[in-house]
């Protein structure tokens, strides 16, 4: 399935990515896979060591609150 949708693209790069490819259609698709696949990787990237100033292990905060929660059946410490 795909969507019809229009864009404004400058002349310059319009034409330059003509030069590229016959297809402008999958051009901007391979970018757009592209450009997602980078964001996400650098959203990843961002939320490595969040942990790293907390006192407590994560595994310590995470069971915290599913006592909290009354959830212990994934209590790691039984």
């Amino acid at each position: 399935m795909s969507v019809k949708t229009c864009i404004n693209v400058p002349d310059d790069i319009f034409n330059e990515a003509k030069k590229l490819s016959d297809n402008f259609s999958s051009l901007v698709t391979e970018a757009l896979r592209e450009y997602m696949r980078k964001k996400k990787i650098q959203k990843a990237l961002s939320s490595f060591g969040k942990w790293e100033e907390r006192e407590e292990s994560s595994v310590d905060i995470v069971n915290k609150m599913r006592k909290e929660d009354k959830r212990r059946h994934a209590d790691r410490h039984r």
